[in-house]
């Protein structure tokens, strides 16, 4: 079977002929060869990361740019962003006022850490919901099918939605203590916020389905150690249930972008009708092993991940690092709903040759 031949047969509910081996290698790729970041992300083919995939073996699903644009058909509602000597700025413009959000270049990480959120507190809320009223999509699937061309075998590309309602606000757009704070004391106006992000994420999937994708992403980096039962009954599964079930009548499947404590989570996405817990992070890392994850998930739900940045980064030492490969890939037997992945990206610092050694490991220890 080809790779992209194993995703599909996962995804289908097939057993492949073995685990099949998926990777973001964006941020490595773009740390190690200095390459300029900007959260804008790529507007065209990235030739050095499709090289990059096609010398490791492994199949590319993600951070290939936005396929599809989002602009206000209002002239009185207006988003501008920018990337100025290291800070990326994102600012709002509506007749209700006016928000800015600011992300700072930090060259040892190699990413944009949040200087000032957009949201500062629940009257900010007004402002997000008007845009967001007036937001439209555009698919541009030229760019996917570039890289689809591009790849070949080696390309699975996920279509993503922008954050749900509670992504949004827990995960990107206020502080933590402050968003939890807003559903503790105002929760009616948090109730509306995220009707309101979730029903133009719902628009612009209307404009997407049609689209030559197999797999939609929604990338909400849920953690349950702030995101709990209650939150995701209250803001979240009407949702994602909502999500799965416009993409499953026309035949698509859908993923979420866990990226957290996946403790808990995992049962409450099977019951929405997720297809896919991507991002899926074990001990030492997280709480759960990746037999105790699968427990959680159930047979149906596919896990894809497994392997923590700090074992996998240059911290760890090649022995724990395939040993931790080898307790994932052992899952396979309880149930073929398994992908070989990162937690989430491959970590800027992990050392090449333990990236190269991964499609080894899955083919002696994950075949079926």
């Amino acid at each position: 079977m080809t790779p992209r031949e194993r995703v599909r047969a996962v995804y289908q509910g097939k057993k492949p002929d073995q685990v099949p081996l998926m990777l973001d290698l964006s941020h490595w790729y773009k740390k190690n060869r200095n390459v300029p970041f900007n959260l804008s992300g790529f507007t065209q083919v990235e030739q050095g990361l499709v090289d990059l995939h096609k010398q490791i073996g492994a199949l590319a699903y993600c951070e290939m740019g936005s396929f599809y644009t989002l602009a206000s058909d209002d002239p009185e509602a207006v988003v501008e962003s920018r990337t100025e000597r290291g800070v990326f700025s994102t600012r709002i413009t509506t007749p209700l006022g006016s928000l800015c959000e600011e992300r700072v270049f930090n060259p040892e990480s190699y990413s944009y850490g949040i200087r000032k959120h957009l949201l500062e507190s629940t009257d900010d809320f007004p402002i997000v919901e008007f845009l967001l009223e007036r937001l439209r999509c555009r698919p541009r699937w030229e760019l996917y099918r570039a890289w689809q061309d591009a790849l070949g075998e080696l390309a699975y590309p996920y279509a993503q939605l922008p954050y749900s309602g509670s992504g949004y606000l827990m995960a990107r757009n206020m502080a933590v203590d402050r968003a939890v704070f807003a559903v503790l004391d105002e929760p009616q106006k948090v109730q509306r916020l995220v009707q309101a992000v979730n029903a133009c994420n719902l628009r612009i999937l209307d404009a997407l389905l049609d689209g030559p994708f197999e797999t939609l992403l929604v990338s909400d980096n849920y953690d349950s150690n702030v995101q709990t039962k209650e939150f995701f009954d209250t803001y979240v599964r009407e949702y994602y249930s909502e999500v799965a079930r416009r993409l499953h009548a026309r035949g698509k499947t859908l993923a979420v972008h866990v990226d957290g404590e996946s403790r808990g989570v995992l049962g409450w996405l099977a019951e929405c009708g997720v297809d896919c817990a991507d991002a899926v992070t074990p001990a030492p890392m997280f709480s759960l092993t990746p037999a105790q994850m699968r427990a959680q998930a159930g047979p149906r739900l596919i896990l894809s991940g497994g392997i923590p940045a700090g074992l996998f980064g240059a911290t760890g030492s090649d022995a724990a690092f395939i040993e931790c490969v080898k307790r994932w890939l052992d899952t396979r037997r309880d149930s073929p709903r398994l992908i070989m992945a990162a937690g989430d990206q491959a970590p800027t610092d992990a050392p090449f040759d333990r990236i190269a050694m991964l499609p080894e490991l899955v083919a002696h220890y994950g075949a079926y």
